[in-house]
């Protein structure tokens, strides 16, 4: 069978066919793709924690890291972020530091990843850190962003970035650190809930995921947080 309609017709119905199939598969994703382990609503805002998820669950506008005052993107989530962006976020840091502790800046994000990268100073030069320092450099974070730009925030597990030695510990060492952060972490994430739309806290290390999901449970499943 010869096919009669001008070519352009056709060229027309595959541009328009493109965002539809697009949107359609964005659609499936959402509804067969990995969900997280706990999903909650909170002054408005849905807090969602992806634990034992060791590639990135979603796509978001913001991603936060932790680093020193020198803003050196050397371990943990941080140097996740720094491969991420090619190497970017380092350099565009580098002109920005020294930083005092409770600061933030932004740099640039990965594409199909993130759209900006925050880099959270929550120790000092010798690598202590305070849950007053996590709070208002996240807090920080958040208000570098254009109002109404940001769509969702991420926050991965800081355990690696804010562990000292050893290097390589083991399970136990790696749970007794994150009960430690943990608390400091919830509570930023709390501090972003009624600001950002959808706050996402992933913890790649399923070892520790049980540390984040009882700390998420006590500190916000009361009246004000409702199961999403």
């Amino acid at each position: 069978m010869v096919l009669t309609s001008p070519l352009w017709i056709w060229i027309g119905t595959g541009i328009v066919a493109v965002p539809v199939l697009a949107v359609a598969l964005a659609v499936v994703w959402d509804l067969l793709g990995p969900r997280p382990r706990l999903a909650l609503r909170v002054r408005g805002s849905r807090v969602e924690l992806w634990a034992g998820a060791p590639r990135l669950p979603r796509r978001s506008d913001l991603v936060i890291v932790p680093v020193g005052p020198d803003l050196q993107m050397v371990a943990g989530s941080a140097l996740w972020a720094r491969g991420q962006t090619a190497g970017r976020a380092q350099r565009e840091a580098l002109g920005a530091s020294p930083r005092e502790p409770g600061d933030a800046v932004l740099v640039s994000g990965a594409r199909y990843r993130f759209a900006r990268t925050a880099l959270a100073v929550v120790m000092d030069a010798q690598r202590r850190y305070t849950e007053e320092w996590i709070a208002s450099a996240v807090r920080r974070a958040a208000s570098l962003v254009a109002p109404g730009s940001t769509a969702s925030v991420l926050i991965p597990d800081w355990t690696p970035d804010l562990m000292r030695q050893p290097r390589n510990p083991d399970v136990g060492h790696r749970q007794a650190t994150a009960s430690n952060v943990a608390p400091a972490i919830v509570a930023a994430v709390v501090a972003l809930t009624g600001q950002v739309p959808v706050v996402r806290l992933w913890v790649p290390d399923a070892a520790v995921g049980g540390v984040y999901c009882e700390e998420v449970r006590r500190a916000l499943l009361d009246p004000q947080a409702v199961s999403a």
